[in-house]
């Protein structure tokens, strides 16, 4: 018996560690999938949520949705739906809510941008040059790069110029108000005199403004707004996205192409047509700048519907952007990959370029062709982002749900 009893032992330790691991993989699959699958989605009136691509959840994924039909929900209407492991094992929730499908002209030209920003960032921190020595009163204040300064003892402040003039006159501490990681803050710093001309300094290198190109990415004839760029504008120091008081939208003259290669992304050359308005930003966001733009700025084309995320599906597709003087033209991409995961807001989609004229005229994406919009059978499902350094032929797209979700 005892030949048996350990081989009987055996089989049930080799059950059980074979046990532990199935739930091991499982507990790994419900955590996987749900980190990767979105909290809300929006169907049109009279569907169910359905993808396009069951790609964007792993080709073969055992994932199926407990649902009622939609059909008859009225618009605002809003369901919770369970997400199923092999249709058994609950993986996370999500809501599906019933609404218009939104209709823009897609966008393609270039536009110049004027950003001025909400107080002044800043961009570094120094020393002065004292007849005690060396000082830097900013770090002593505890002010740090990326920080915003709104205010100098109540004196709201909106440039370089206006900082460094309060600061000039002021022989005692200062008080200062600024934001930090969104939060409100206040310092004291106390300016020194410089002994290279005499005036009183705080150590501070700041910026007030900033200007560039880019690329329309739709423009809505109902209410005359536009989203544009696909991704924020941020301070080339600091990485942080360049807080907003107030923009302008002006013509540009593309005035050449530097070609993109592996490991030196290409860029288009432009400057300023003329210092005449055409618009204006009033957001300016990780997922794209937004803002009202005039009808004379755009070329005159039909609305196109906007897909849902879930729609979007991998193959062709075409981009829209400008790149000489003929205008707006198209070129030919795949959708090679499609990502739901909400956190990665503006790398939804790796796009590849396919088209023979554009690889080369740009060797691919470059700069300023961010927020060329992307289109799928004559529908919008995005716009471009950004380039993979490495291999420029490839980059990053964002759904256009979320640019337009964030525009509402």
């Amino acid at each position: 018996m005892k030949p048996f009893l350990g081989t009987l032992r055996g089989a049930i330790r080799k059950a059980a560690v074979s046990a532990a691991i199935l739930s091991f993989l499982l507990f790994t699959a419900v955590g996987w999938y749900a980190d990767r699958i979105p909290q809300q989605f929006y169907v049109t009136p009279g569907e169910e949520l359905r993808f396009s691509s069951m790609e964007v959840l792993q080709s073969g994924a055992p994932i199926s949705y407990d649902q009622t039909s939609l059909a008859g929900k009225s618009i605002g209407s809003t369901q919770t739906v369970t997400v199923r492991l092999f249709g058994v094992i609950p993986v996370t929730q999500t809501h599906v809510s019933v609404s218009d499908r939104k209709y823009v002209c897609a966008g393609g030209m270039l536009f110049g941008i004027k950003l001025f920003t909400e107080g002044v960032m800043v961009i570094d921190t120094g020393s002065v040059e004292t007849e005690n020595g060396t000082i830097s009163p900013a770090e002593e204040a505890g002010i740090q790069k990326g920080d915003i300064i709104l205010s100098v003892n109540g004196q709201s402040v909106s440039s370089n110029e206006a900082l460094a003039a309060i600061l000039a006159q002021s022989t005692t501490p200062v008080s200062i108000s600024f934001r930090r990681d969104e939060k409100l803050c206040r310092t004291f710093l106390t300016p020194v005199k410089s002994q290279l001309d005499g005036r009183y300094k705080g150590g501070l290198w700041v910026r007030d403004s900033t200007a560039g190109l880019g690329t329309i990415t739709y423009y809505d004839a109902q209410n005359g707004t536009f989203g544009g760029l696909g991704h924020g504008i941020s301070d080339s120091d600091t990485g942080q996205l360049m807080p907003l008081s107030n923009g302008q939208i002006c013509r540009v003259r593309l005035n050449g192409i530097v070609k993109g290669q592996a490991g030196a992304p290409g860029e288009l050359s432009g400057s300023f047509a003329s210092d005449e308005v055409y618009g204006s930003l009033y957001q300016n966001t990780e997922t794209g700048v937004f803002g009202e733009l005039n009808e004379e700025f755009l070329t005159v084309q039909d609305s196109v519907p906007v897909l849902n995320k879930q729609e979007v599906k991998t193959g062709d597709a075409i981009i829209r952007c400008t790149l000489d003087d003929g205008g707006i033209k198209e070129y030919e991409i795949q959708i090679e990959k499609i990502d739901l995961n909400e956190k990665a807001l503006t790398k939804n989609m790796v796009i590849s370029v396919t088209d023979p004229e554009l690889l080369d005229k740009t060797g691919g994406i470059v700069q300023g062709m961010s927020g060329s919009p992307i289109l799928q059978d004559g529908k919008l499902v995005g716009a471009v982002t950004h380039v993979f350094v490495d291999n420029p032929t490839k980059g990053y797209g964002i759904f256009a749900e979320n640019m337009l979700k964030t525009a509402a």
